[in-house]
């Protein structure tokens, strides 16, 4: 979960439909988000945006609001 990270350790979540992975990184005290999407379902998932959070607890927050709003924890994509 994202609420126990360490620096450095990375998590996943991905949409209700299995498109959109985003992956959240801790670093320096703080995070980013890379959202990704697979064009061809089962291939690569491209990289769209990376949002940078100075905050860990404005990442925690986006985490937690996503699960509730359907996305689910995943593996690395």
């Amino acid at each position: 979960m994202l609420g126990a990270a360490r620096h450095g350790q990375t998590h996943w979540l991905s949409d209700p439909e299995g498109y959109w992975h985003l992956k959240f990184k801790d670093v320096l005290g703080g995070s980013y988000l890379d959202r990704r999407i697979e064009v061809i379902k089962g291939g690569p998932a491209l990289l769209t945006t990376r949002t940078i959070y100075h905050h860990v607890d404005d990442a925690r927050e986006l985490w937690k609001r996503l699960q509730r709003e359907g996305c689910r924890v995943t593996s690395a994509q």
